[in-house]
């Protein structure tokens, strides 16, 4: 970790703190988004820029719009750009484009979709960490995944009964920052080439 890193580390901490001990305040949901989109840095730096653009997007369109289901669907994409990370594949365009049909289902189909795709994510990385190669970062990712896992039952809960806002954030934001530190250990690394006998 560098200087960029910590100060990222700083600021999180900042706005972590302020939005679970002023949740009533009228800028905690500004507070929210900017430490989903802090985590750019460390995305960024770390390989997994594009699905934490999407998550920026998501919890965007989650904070501030009705529009539930289009944020749920830019969480397909998230899950869907990491698998593909840890796959070292990049998915084709089309897969984006017919996956705009999901929208067309009700909100319980779209969420399965997206539970489905989690559950891929969830099992890749395990698979993932049982490599060797991948052990100093595995327990910190399954960790931030374990926390999003946390979120994604207090949300679903919280669907049928009362939300828990400040309990879900304590979950979800460490998560994404873990998410996007610690991605880059668990890419498979590329074989070495050895030229045919």
């Amino acid at each position: 970790m560098d200087k960029t890193d910590y100060g990222t580390l700083i600021l999180f901490l900042f706005l972590f703190l302020f939005m679970t001990f002023f949740s009533q305040s009228p800028y905690v949901n500004l507070a929210r988004f900017l430490v989903i989109c802090l985590c750019l840095i460390p995305a960024m730096r770390h390989g997994v820029l594009t699905a934490a653009f999407f998550t920026v997007i998501s919890d965007g369109v989650l904070l501030f719009t009705p529009y539930y289901k289009i944020g749920i669907y830019f969480f397909c994409l998230v899950h869907l750009c990491y698998i593909s990370f840890f796959l070292d594949k990049k998915p084709p365009l089309l897969l984006f484009f017919f996956s705009l049909a999901l929208l067309a289902f009700p909100l319980p189909i779209l969420g399965a979709c997206y539970a489905i795709l989690f559950l891929i994510h969830i099992l890749l990385a395990y698979s993932l960490c049982t490599q060797k190669k991948a052990k100093p970062f595995c327990q910190l990712y399954l960790l931030g995944l374990f926390l999003f896992l946390c979120c994604d039952i207090l949300v679903a809960v919280g669907y049928f009964t009362a939300p828990q806002p400040v309990l879900i954030w304590i979950f979800y934001a460490p998560s994404q920052l873990l998410l996007a530190f610690r991605a880059r250990g668990l890419q498979p690394q590329p074989k070495s080439f050895v030229p045919d006998l």
